[in-house]
């Protein structure tokens, strides 16, 4: 009898997390999870003066399709976190509403196919939402330009443990 090997829906439609294997991820995620507050207040909240704080942190989020009493698990977004605080949806108008806004990062060691990464987002924008936040972490940061245009925060990871 053959070994049984689960897979995510994302894994079957092709898209392969090898990262997860690889100890700079752990490395780059712990960094991530234990500075969760500096990684949102220099990408989604830098041009927010009003307070907020962090009310969740977890590793590993599993994404959810939901189909009536039907559930199967889409994928794992590295880290999900939650803001609470006051945002403007519509900087022109003055009405501010105090919410809890989650945010969903996917961490990289390197982005050598753009296209897959922008794929395995959009995926995960299905069944979480287009309306979420969405920050990639990686110390590649060739493509954060298109990444920004696509509507992704993108956080630059600098190894504390290298000088330069």
């Amino acid at each position: 009898m053959g070994n049984l090997k689960l897979k995510t829906h994302l894994e079957k439609l092709g898209f392969s997390e090898t990262d997860k294997k690889n100890p700079t991820h752990d490395k780059i995620q712990t960094w991530v999870y234990e500075n969760i507050e500096t990684v949102i207040r220099e990408t989604v909240m830098k041009k927010n003066e009003h307070p907020w704080k962090i009310t969740k942190n977890k590793w590993e989020h599993e994404v959810i399709c939901k189909n009536g009493s039907y559930k199967t698990v889409v994928g794992f977004i590295d880290i999900m976190a939650e803001i609470h605080g006051v945002f403007d949806y519509d900087p022109k108008s003055v009405i501010q509403s105090y919410n809890r806004k989650p945010v969903f990062i996917e961490i990289k060691t390197e982005i050598p196919v753009l296209g897959e990464l922008i794929r395995q987002m959009r995926a995960y924008q299905t069944y979480e939402g287009f309306y979420n936040v969405y920050i990639i972490v990686s110390p590649d940061d060739r493509h954060e330009k298109i990444l920004n245009e696509q509507g992704f925060y993108f956080y630059k990871y600098k190894d504390p443990d290298l000088f330069f």
